[in-house]
């Protein structure tokens, strides 16, 4: 037992506060050739207005386990939220609600705020209907496509990556973000455009200074072509997982980055429209595509720094856990501790169209 676990566990003395906030966390199990680590997707706030709060940083997992049936076992996480706000999240094993179709879970959770009096800004707000849990994203397009939407009722989907200059070949994207309105640069490059059409990215342990940055081509556009925002709810089980860089500073603890917060995507097989009921997305897990595995690009390079943008050819990867039936994360970590998971699990690739 790590002695900074409480004997006690209650939310209260596991966050150390008396100011508590609940909701519900959407979090899965992950596997690296040298570590396993609990990769965050969402975290939505409960209370008179549902929100929800995209993690953009994290810190590596601690879970305490304290025997008998596991009712009382936990798993604390560190969170960057946007608007550079530090939370600690805990979850206990017994408040899994959902066991979600991509190898995600749903928990129950309370968090609070490290270092800050308040919680950021959220990035939107999110319902439940039935067992789905949904939040309300935003797809820009230009007023031609607002009428075409409208009038189909369907989305088209993309086979572009992330990057937005190639082709994917097994895999096809609908592109939605949580801001409501691309007003300027800052924008765009938060959806991975830019007006140049290039990104710049910092290795972590490089000075702040322009020679040092690593240019990187991406989808060139201006905040006028995209003008028309559409909202639609989406369920949270139909979003593929975000792309990730690890950051190792000199004399200090490792973390990880999340690739683009904002940008929230749903998979599907290549040329697969989405189709709509009204506001709100009618596809269903079941007929998603996604891929059991994440990119974690080491951001200290620039071959890791661009890997996330390009999607293939990287072998910086982590394997999303395949949970069978009645487990959790968890439980999963208890059952598998000092086993080496990742060369066990076959995988399949994004492969880019280069005909």
């Amino acid at each position: 037992m790590d002695p900074h676990f409480p004997l006690d566990p209650s939310y209260k003395n596991i966050l150390k506060t008396k100011k508590i906030y609940h909701g519900y966390l959407k979090c899965r199990l992950v596997h690296m050739k040298d570590r396993s680590f609990v990769l965050p997707d969402i975290l939505m706030a409960s209370g008179r207005k549902r929100v929800f709060y995209s993690p953009q940083f994290f810190f590596p997992n601690c879970i305490a386990f304290f025997g008998g049936d596991g009712s009382l076992d936990f798993c604390t996480l560190r969170l960057g939220l946007l608007g550079k706000i530090d939370v600690e999240v805990a979850f206990f094993r017994t408040r899994l609600v959902k066991t979600c179709a991509d190898g995600s879970f749903i928990y129950k959770c309370a968090f609070a705020t490290i270092d800050a009096e308040a919680l950021p800004p959220p990035q939107g707000t999110w319902r439940t209907r039935g067992n789905q849990f949904e939040l309300e994203l935003y797809h820009h397009t230009t007023k031609e496509g607002q009428k075409g939407i409208k009038s189909s009722q369907k989305l088209l989907s993309s086979p572009w990556n992330i990057q937005g200059t190639q082709e994917l070949k097994n895999i096809a994207y609908g592109y939605f973000t949580s801001i409501p309105k691309i007003k300027n640069t800052l924008d765009l490059s938060e959806v991975a455009m830019a007006e140049n059409g290039i990104a710049l990215f910092l290795p972590t342990n490089a000075p702040n200074e322009p020679q040092f940055s690593v240019a990187w081509p991406i989808y060139k556009r201006s905040p006028h072509e995209i003008e028309i925002p559409m909202p639609f709810w989406v369920d949270v089980e139909t979003i593929s997982p975000s792309h990730l860089w690890l950051h190792a500073p000199f004399q200090e603890a490792n973390y990880y980055e999340i690739v683009l917060p904002k940008v929230f995507r749903i998979g599907v097989a290549p040329s697969q429209t989405i189709p709509l009921a009204g506001k709100k997305l009618a596809i269903t897990p079941e007929n998603c595509r996604s891929f059991e595995y994440v990119i974690v690009g080491d951001a200290d390079t620039p071959e890791g720094l661009t890997a996330p943008y390009h999607e293939e050819e990287t072998l910086q990867i982590a394997k999303i856990d395949l949970a069978s039936a009645g487990t959790e994360i968890i439980g999963r970590w208890s059952e598998n501790q000092n086993t080496h998971i990742f060369d066990n699990q076959t995988i399949e690739l994004a492969v880019l169209n280069n005909v």
